[in-house]
């Protein structure tokens, strides 16, 4: 844009800060010292866009000044000023960008291996570089004067901060500083502070009206976990002082209980060490009796991170008096994060909007195999008002190592894995892309586009694509959303805390498991355990519990109102109330009405599994305790080699009952109980299918024709391919090519 048509466009409407000399109303605008800043502000700046998220059509949705938008956005962690015009170009209009307070690389288990490539804007105490802030604001505006924009906000603590703050930083058993703790309340208030600074910056900028909202990110890789890159972790003294207090309101400020449960005083105890924390009940699983302050901290964990997340998005809502849209990275359940186990919770906060997590897919991603399930449970983070902004870092045949862009961001050659790159052609780049976007589309989410090191989507091609997205988006959101699922999965977040482990992951195997759940043909909506006291399920047919490890008895009560009858089933994965008030496997037999024992653990985990006449095998996960099935079953479908039961159902009254100790189950097993229940499957070949009211997307692996069924008569248009418009029909043949992912619209 001409220096003169953007001081014009940007005069009127609030647009990008000014550069180089301008002669202005000395009574409207004030000059910003701050580092020696040279912006303009307007000191009473009304030119402020409101942004909010509200139900439309089914689905949760951003209003910004009360029009509703479908956001498809894009960032880079080393942006270039014509990408962001491409993007433009493509009929983008919303845009984030990465602001850092600190100095440090966001993957910090890289031991500063890798640079950060940038500078942080929190130089010092009282110090912001809002001249690097306006810089990387005004890249965007101007080549897309008319966007709107969510910058990220990177908050952990600088190094400067960490010396200032020894006694507030995330420490290992042996004392060495991780970064700021998230129990710190210094940490919290002065980057509060920081936030607040920010927001009035934005307020009197000439770009105010562009700005809709703050992402708030903190911890490793920005994703709200702890970090402990020299070691376990937290054993700071902000974390045990907190966690004293945490106890102290967890037992009603009673001491004594506290002593008659610890066997010692409150002023005695401290943070479990990391072997007391590894010191097992029973197989993998922490015993509630024996491990209780261990298990109270992975508790206490988890609610000061979603504390501190809380903490700075209010203050974002406040100073911004709510016109600013704020969101997190939370919810990484369904990959086992345990920081992440306090999903519920979070999910009541009214500071904010947004949920993410990421996608990477790519090189290794098989079409048809993999479907691309998101992390968290979005129905349940949809059903609390919120929007799920998914991070779509996809891989493409563009992608390229840092190192190779940026030696000297990543000279020890760090990211060189293949992880990092994407398929080999554009073609099987176009269905990847294809087969992400429509998941977005099916599940009434959001998403943008996370060029990481940047050049990933520079291809005529994907622009294109791109540009046809964003159409098909803006299009959708005024259609019907509202869901078609007919199978439900619940999670339960919090048989996360139960794991005898410091690491950060827990349950290796539910990933597989939703890959073989998302191959049975049929789309399925994906909830908190402690959602299904508020939902309607009576269009579900079948319901599938993910990770009931932990249950409470209130939980089992309700499942047994809710779920136990119109001759639905109820499949029952690992080992469901395991773990109660206690540990003990008979808490299983009483959950699934079946007979069963355990043993530590079992090494031969090759499965044989017959059913509608098929005989297939597959190779379960090494889980301990090691549970299978002694009497009380109807039916037998699956032993270990060694004869051992570890599939069967039982069919009682008015429901059924499946049990399946190892996972993960394959595709076609559920398959069968869905068909049995009464599911409507569209391909019955294990392809990945996602369908909401208005559109189907199904991801195929091999080669060759497939019968897609659809509930009734419809017409299907092909979106994002061939023009083709199927005719009016509840079964159309379609041809898909390996790996191949086609999206349809579907019509009257």
């Amino acid at each position: 844009m001409l220096r003169r048509k953007f001081i014009e466009h940007f005069g009127n409407i609030g647009g990008a800060a000014l550069i180089g000399p301008l002669v202005v109303d000395e009574n409207h605008l004030s000059l910003d010292r701050q580092n020696g800043s040279d912006n303009f502000f307007s000191e009473d700046n009304t030119a402020v866009s409101s942004a909010e998220v509200m139900q439309y059509n089914g689905k949760p949705t951003v209003f910004v000044n009360e029009k509703a938008y479908f956001p498809m956005a894009f960032i880079s962690y080393y942006p270039k000023q014509f990408r962001y015009r491409n993007m433009e170009q493509s009929g983008m209009r919303f845009f984030s960008l990465s602001i850092t307070l600190g100095d440090r690389f966001v993957a910090s288990h890289r031991k500063d291996k890798v640079s950060l490539g940038k500078k942080g804007i929190w130089d010092a105490p009282n110090s912001i570089d809002f001249d690097l802030f306006d810089k990387s604001i005004n890249e965007i505006l101007e080549v897309a004067p008319d966007s709107y924009i969510f910058p990220r906000i990177y908050c952990d603590s600088p190094s400067w901060w960490d010396s200032f703050h020894p006694a507030e930083t995330n420490r290992t058993y042996d004392g060495f500083p991780q970064r700021q703790s998230f129990s710190s309340l210094v940490w919290r208030n002065e980057t509060a502070d920081v936030l607040r600074k920010i927001i009035r910056h934005i307020r009197q900028s000439l770009y105010s009206a562009r700005i809709v909202g703050l992402h708030i990110t903190a911890g490793n890789t920005e994703e709200a976990s702890h970090h402990k890159f020299l070691g376990d972790s937290d054993y700071g003294m902000a974390a045990q002082n907190g966690f004293k207090q945490w106890l102290l309101r967890r037992y009603n400020n009673d001491e004594s209980v506290i002593k008659k449960y610890f066997e010692k005083s409150l002023h005695e105890i401290s943070i479990p060490s990391p072997e007391e924390r590894k010191k097992a009940g029973m197989g993998d699983f922490l015993d509630p009796e024996k491990s209780r302050l261990v298990i109270d901290y992975n508790i206490f964990r988890c609610e000061e991170v979603v504390d501190s997340l809380e903490f700075l998005c209010r203050t974002v809502k406040e100073e911004s008096k709510e016109k600013l849209l704020t969101g997190v990275f939370y919810g990484y359940t369904l990959v086992g994060w345990r920081d992440h186990s306090d999903l519920t919770r979070l999910l009541k906060s009214p500071y904010i909007d947004f949920l993410s997590n990421t996608n990477g897919a790519g090189k290794r991603t098989i079409l048809g195999e993999d479907d691309l399930h998101f992390l968290s449970e979005t129905d349940s983070i949809h059903k609390a008002n919120k929007l799920f902004y998914y991070e779509a870092d996809t891989r493409t045949c563009m992608s390229k190592w840092i190192s190779e862009l940026q030696p000297e961001i990543d000279p020890f050659h760090e990211y060189d894995l293949e992880t990092w790159l994407g398929p080999e052609t554009i073609e099987k780049t176009i269905n990847l892309l294809k087969a992400v976007f429509s998941r977005v589309i099916c599940t009434g989410s959001a998403h943008w586009w996370f060029d990481l090191w940047g050049g990933w989507y520079d291809h005529d091609q994907i622009q294109e694509l791109l540009g046809k997205m964003q159409k098909i988006g803006d299009e959708s959101i005024h259609l019907p959303r509202k869901s078609v699922a007919e199978v439900c999965v619940f999670v339960e977040d919090k048989s996360l805390l139960y794991y005898a482990t410091t690491g950060g992951n827990a349950s290796s195997w539910i990933h597989a498991q939703m890959n073989q759940i998302g191959k049975m043909g049929a789309p399925f909506d994906i909830y908190l355990t402690d959602d299904l006291n508020d939902i309607d399920v009576s269009r579900y047919r079948v319901f599938i519990f993910l990770n009931p490890i932990y249950l409470t008895q209130q939980n089992i009560q309700i499942i047994r109102r809710k779920c136990m009858n119109g001759n639905r089933a109820l499949i029952w994965l690992y080992a469901p109330g395991l773990i109660g008030n206690k540990l003990d496997v008979s808490n299983v037999s009483s959950v699934i009405s079946m007979d069963v024992d355990y043993a530590a653990e079992h090494h031969e985990m090759k499965i044989l599994v017959d059913i509608d006449s098929e005989k297939l095998n597959y190779q379960g996960t090494n889980v301990s305790p090691f549970v299978y099935i002694k009497n009380g079953m109807d039916k037998i479908y699956g032993r270990t080699e060694d004869g051992y039961v570890v599939l069967a159902s039982k069919k009682e009254k008015d429901y059924l009952t499946v049990f399946a100790s190892v996972p993960p189950v394959p595709w076609q097993t559920i398959q069968h109980f869905a068909k049995q229940s009464g599911v409507h499957i569209y391909s019955d070949t294990g392809d990945v299918v996602y369908a909401n009211q208005s559109y189907l997307s199904v991801s195929a692996a091999k080669p060759g024709k497939r019968q897609i069924r659809l509930p009734g008569k419809s017409r299907l248009q092909e979106l994002l391919g061939e023009d083709t418009m199927y005719e009016p029909g509840s079964e159309h043949e379609i041809y898909f090519s390996e790996t191949s992912c086609r999206f349809f619209r579907i019509l009257a």
